[in-house]
């Protein structure tokens, strides 16, 4: 019997808009570009995945006309692609546009593929700009599947880095508000728990707490910096755009970062 249960990629911060003239000082190549090499780097891995999760900010800023061209460059991609709003994104017309389904105020999903359960909670808050929270209500709805007698492996998704990293340029500007209480709401299922996913920092990262990890991938756009005692937000002319395969095993989880050149 084989130990995989799940192949999926981890894609995120795509920032895709047909002007061409929008984008960042530090990097002239235009977030559409891009997404273009990212969907060619993830058609090339020789596998098939069982699905693709985007962990937001799909969109440089909120225009339908975006989001049909993002739905028109992803549905080339191999397998089926999951969403998540990000700070950049407009919950409601990505699922509108992007996704093509009645909208729901708060995108929060929950799903089943290959016998792992993958729960993912939308962080967007559109007044609260990059430093954001979720509600109550979502901390509620995730304590109950964490709480569960559940024998599944188990994800978790969401847009925005969630623990401090030592850098106030991540933690105080653009960090999930309530990120220790999300946490906690994890606590009681991180012995299944193979991960937490995100986007929104614009760099490969890893965090580790009592037994839980929280992993982030490339942009396919630009990368940032981050260093402690960084308080600003500082371009990587250095680090490549890229994106993440996850294999989830029945004991553990395997994680390996893809870069493509730009």
């Amino acid at each position: 019997m084989s130990d995989v249960l799940l192949r999926f990629i981890h894609l995120t911060d795509t920032h895709i808009t047909a002007d061409s003239s929008l984008g960042h000082p530090a990097q002239p190549r235009p977030p559409l570009e891009g997404a273009q090499r990212l969907i060619a780097a993830v058609k090339k891995v020789p596998f098939t995945p069982d699905f693709i999760l985007h962990t937001g900010d799909v969109v440089y800023d909120p225009d339908e006309g975006d989001y049909r061209l993002a739905r028109d460059l992803f549905a080339g991609l191999p397998a089926p692609v999951y969403y998540i709003p990000g700070n950049h994104d407009d919950p409601l017309m990505l699922q509108r546009v992007l996704i093509e389904r009645e909208p729901a105020p708060t995108y929060d999903q929950e799903f089943e593929i290959n016998g792992v359960q993958i729960v993912c909670l939308d962080s967007n808050r559109a007044e609260d700009g990059p430093h954001t929270y979720v509600t109550e209500a979502q901390l509620e709805w995730l304590r109950a599947h964490c709480t569960a007698e559940d024998p599944r492996p188990f994800i978790v998704a969401t847009h925005h880095n969630v623990l401090p990293s030592g850098a106030p340029w991540l933690d105080d500007f653009m960090r999930m508000r309530n990120g220790e209480d999300f946490h906690a709401a994890l606590l009681p299922a991180r012995d299944r728990l193979r991960g937490v996913f995100h986007g929104h920092v614009h760099m490969v990262g890893q965090r580790t707490r009592d037994g839980i990890t929280y992993l982030s991938a490339a942009s396919s756009w630009m990368q940032f910096q981050c260093h402690p005692g960084q308080v600003e937000t500082i371009p990587d002319p250095v680090a490549r755009p890229g994106f993440n395969e996850v294999v989830v095993m029945r004991d553990g989880m395997y994680v390996r970062h893809h870069y493509f050149g730009v």
